[in-house]
């Protein structure tokens, strides 16, 4: 009964490092557009990346915080990612990312993962 959900937990994080690749190469996209236009993109389809869903987590392509959003801002997301639904412990939650480089999730995060993934 206690290894069970340590598991879990650990599946959880080895998923979570699928989200924080995405969105590091969102950031480095969305710091380019800023470095060309002046500010960043609410329209992830405007980024020069080839932006996929992965295998657990879905990109949001629309993010509204990001076009009023400055490199110093440290509570805007310039990207979001959200977990798919496989009906299991989990459920779906959105993590984001700053233009920091900060990962942090949604105030619906699981309990367990706000131990190693700060709320936003």
């Amino acid at each position: 009964s206690i290894a069970g959900p340590m598991y879990f937990k650990t599946v959880e994080r080895a998923r979570i490092a699928e989200a924080r690749r995405m969105l590091g190469m969102i950031r480095m996209a969305q710091m380019r557009y800023y470095a060309e236009h002046g500010q960043f993109t609410s329209n992830m389809n405007e980024l020069d990346i080839d932006i996929v869903d992965g295998k657990y987590f879905n990109i949001v392509r629309t993010v509204s915080t990001a076009s009023g959003t400055t490199p110093n801002s440290t509570n805007k997301a310039i990207g979001e990612v959200k977990r798919k639904d496989f009906q299991d412990t989990y459920g779906t939650y959105t993590l984001k990312i700053l233009p920091n480089g900060k990962v942090c999730g949604e105030s619906g995060l699981p309990a367990d993962l706000k131990k190693f993934i700060p709320t936003c």
